[in-house]
Parts: structure tokens; C-alpha cells; sequence
């Protein structure tokens, strides 16, 4: 059976605290939401990113990171998932940002 391209090749989900976070990788596009450092539960605005990169959030938990014009978009993830997101993501958006500075 071929691969759909409705169906993502990866859906990740992760429920860190408060904050209710998702990924989902298609072969063209990526998807994201996010209710980390927000309000509530948002769209990462995907066409907006420049870039991205994984990080680490806690002892507990990895972020990735999208990085756009006038902010950066954190989607927690489970510390298992960090390899399998990034092979995922690569492909789609590209070698990821070097590591934040740290401040």
C-alpha cells in the first residue's frame, strides 16, 4: 500500500504539566501546536518559521524550537521522542538552527 499523503509519517504528542503539545510531520509539510509558554492551545504559524532546532527544556522534557521573525514557538516533547523527530523533521525543513545561545 503506498504511503497517503494525508496520512502523517509522524504524529507526536506530549502532555508536559500544563501544557498540551503536538508535531506532526507529512512528507511535504509540517504541522505544530502548541500550548507551552501560551495562554492556550495555538497553531505554530509554520509558514512563518525560519528554522528550527531541539532543545532542551527540563531534566523531563526536549522542545523543539520553531523560530520565527518575532518569536520562537516551543512544542515540548518526551526525551524518547528527540531522535525520532529530528530524522523525521530534517527531511522536510531542512538541517536544524544551531544551538540557542545561552543567555
Amino acid at each position: 500500500m503506498p504511503d497517503s499523503p494525508v496520512l502523517p509519517t509522524l504524529d507526536l504528542q506530549h502532555t508536559w504539566r500544563d501544557a498540551v503539545c503536538r508535531v506532526r510531520v507529512f512528507r511535504d509539510r509540517v504541522t505544530a501546536e502548541t500550548s507551552y509558554e501560551r495562554e492556550t492551545l495555538l497553531p505554530v504559524p509554520m509558514e512563518a518559521v525560519q528554522g528550527w532546532r531541539i532543545e532542551e527544556c527540563d531534566f523531563d522534557a526536549v522542545c523543539i524550537e520553531f523560530v520565527t521573525p518575532d518569536d520562537v514557538w516551543r512544542v515540548l516533547l518526551a526525551p524518547a521522542d528527540e531522535t525520532l523527530a529530528d530524522l523525521a523533521l530534517r527531511p522536510v525543513l531542512g538541517a536544524p538552527l544551531p544551538p540557542a545561545a545561552a543567555s
